[in-house]
């Protein structure tokens, strides 16, 4: 159970840090030499990178390979990476909110 657990772990992680980053997972998969379709196994949480796979990830991201799997805490700059990251997607979210609010006062109005 505990593996699956961690397994869990590292596809949210993998997610979280590639989103973070902006890269798609074609464009993540050509940088470190394997198909789109494992990294969206290993996101899943259906397997698990190898050991060198997460090394070249962790340098990709900036990280430590233990913050990658969940052993250690975030370090600070990520941290508030994903805290400004949450912001601007709140902020995009409103402002989608307020746009269709708008478009439908005005088909009303029409």
């Amino acid at each position: 159970m505990a593996e699956k657990r961690l397994d869990k772990m590292i596809a949210k992680n993998l997610i979280l840090y590639r989103k973070l980053h902006g890269f798609t997972q074609a464009e993540l998969a050509e940088a470190i030499g394997y198909s789109d379709k494992s990294v969206s196994k290993w996101e899943r949480g259906e397997g698990t990178p190898d050991v060198y796979t997460l090394y070249q990830l962790s340098e990709i991201y900036g990280v430590t390979v233990s913050e990658l799997i969940g052993q250690t805490k975030r370090s600070k700059s990520t941290a508030e990476k994903i805290k400004n990251a949450e912001k601007d997607r709140r902020s995009v979210e409103k402002a989608k909110k307020k746009a269709i609010e708008r478009a439908g006062k005005r088909r009303k109005k029409g």
